[in-house]
């Protein structure tokens, strides 16, 4: 039996809709022209005057935590899959033909012809990952997949509820995985049963093969907040996140609170075996708190110090001592990544951050001037509860007056939109305040743009 993950193209305009098929019917980049080195600010203001692109926006999917998109092509950047990797090496383990289609990572921008792609493939089953902000794009395109496959839909938007709302009126689309679907992919290739398959979270993720990448797309992964040497390598260095913040969906709708952390051998191991099969130049471990467990890290970065490649990761400034960042810097690490969403400790403490620290400015003002050249890429948030215009403006002279900025490799940063994504509990919280009809504008919670929590606002 063949299974597929497919993760389709992230295209639309305003107009775009199911009973137009999605059809962009203005000047778009195709996949050559997007090759052309222009500029976000070039771009928008190309756009503003002249019309270029008019309107269309391109954006990604499987594999990021806050799907969003641009009105340019994102030719530098494309998150590697990783429930598509772990769940296509668990079942190719248990006898399985596998492959990964990729329309984000290969910049495929037309529908009609990554389908035609997917239907060369002659499989069983079509694994399709959905978002929140593309379930109406990706229930429309299970649909168009059903005609040839049976299609199953995983991802975070899913769980009891919105697999109801999308069931009832699309009965072609035979299975639902929930949460986290590395073990339930299985189940359900076994057992053939359609119908909804509930979570069953990996707790052991070095108990399975390391995640599968033998499929074309494998050294097109890119993340541009960390640019080191293409072809770069995203790995996990642990999967899950014990943190609870109100607002994340991964650690609710994927994860449930569990986390496996990796043994630093076997992150040796895998990351040997893919330097050696498709030649990586850097690694950029793409967890969603990678430095936990000091011990752990520092025995890893032992291991990071022999293998010799320049390194990046996202963690969090309150878990780990002074003297470990350093250690990561001289183990080989070029970039680090934190999210920090706001300095004010109030908004913080309300969508439950978890801060083990109230200090963690003095540590990223310690990184920063220990390692002036090193590449630190920090994560603000706007719209979050109880948040005012007054706190986002201080959180912007906070980081300026530290030297960051959009365009200063060393010091960057970026800007994202606070969303109530289902099955979160600020998306309970938010119940109250907006109402649940206004809560199901899906397309509404885009990272990219204004989302639903503007609603709130007014």
């Amino acid at each position: 039996m063949k299974i597929v993950f497919v993760n389709p193209p992230h295209i639309r305009t305003k107009e775009s809709n199911p009973e137009n098929n999605f059809e962009i019917n203005k000047f778009i980049f195709k996949p050559t022209l997007s090759k052309i080195k222009v500029s976000q600010k070039v771009f928008s203001f190309l756009n503003k005057v002249f019309g270029l692109g008019a309107g269309v926006r391109y954006g990604v999917r499987a594999g990021s935590r806050w799907p969003f998109t641009m009105d340019m092509p994102m030719t530098n950047y494309a998150p590697y899959p990783f429930f598509m990797g772990y769940a296509a090496a668990h079942l190719k383990a248990h006898g399985f033909d596998v492959n990964i289609l990729d329309a984000i990572a290969e910049e495929q921008y037309s529908y009609d012809v990554f389908l035609e792609e997917i239907k060369r493939e002659r499989a069983d089953i079509v694994v399709l990952e959905c978002s929140t902000p593309t379930i109406d794009i990706d229930v429309w395109f299970a649909n168009k997949v059903s005609a040839f496959a049976d299609v199953a839909l995983a991802g975070p938007h899913l769980n009891d509820i919105t697999v109801k709302e999308i069931q009832s009126k699309n009965p072609k689309i035979k299975y639902f995985l929930l949460g986290e679907y590395i073990v339930n992919s299985l189940k359900m290739a076994t057992t053939l049963v359609p119908g909804s398959y509930p979570t069953e979270v990996l707790k052991d993720v070095d108990s399975i093969p390391f995640p599968f990448r033998d499929y074309k797309s494998a050294t097109k992964y890119y993340d541009p907040s960390m640019p080191t040497s293409r072809p770069q390598l995203q790995v996990y260095g642990s999967k899950g996140c014990p943190f609870k913040c109100t607002f994340c969906s991964w650690p609710q709708n994927m994860y449930f609170g569990n986390v496996s952390l990796r043994d630093p051998k076997k992150i040796a191991q895998e990351i040997k075996e893919a330097v050696a099969r498709h030649d990586y130049k850097s690694i950029f471990f793409d967890d969603d708190t990678f430095n936990m467990g000091t011990k752990r890290i520092s025995e890893l970065c032992d291991y990071l110090k022999k293998i010799g490649l320049p390194w990046t990761m996202m963690g969090r400034l309150d878990i780990s001592p002074d003297w470990l960042y350093d250690k990561m810097v001289e183990s080989g690490c070029v970039g680090m990544r934190f999210g920090i969403e706001t300095f004010n400790l109030d908004v913080l403490k309300r969508v439950e951050k978890g801060i083990e620290r109230t200090d963690f400015k003095a540590t990223l003002e310690y990184i920063t001037t220990k390692h002036p050249q090193l590449m630190i890429h920090i994560t603000m948030m706007r719209d979050m509860p109880g948040q005012t215009l007054e706190d986002h403006e201080n959180d912007m002279k906070v980081i300026k007056s530290m030297g960051f900025s959009p365009d200063n490799i060393h010091r960057s940063y970026q800007l994202s939109r606070c969303a109530p994504f289902p099955g979160t509990k600020l998306y309970e919280q938010m119940k109250a305040e907006i109402g649940e009809e206004k809560l199901k504008e899906y397309t509404a919670y885009d990272g990219g743009k204004e989302t639903v929590m503007k609603s709130a606002k007014k």
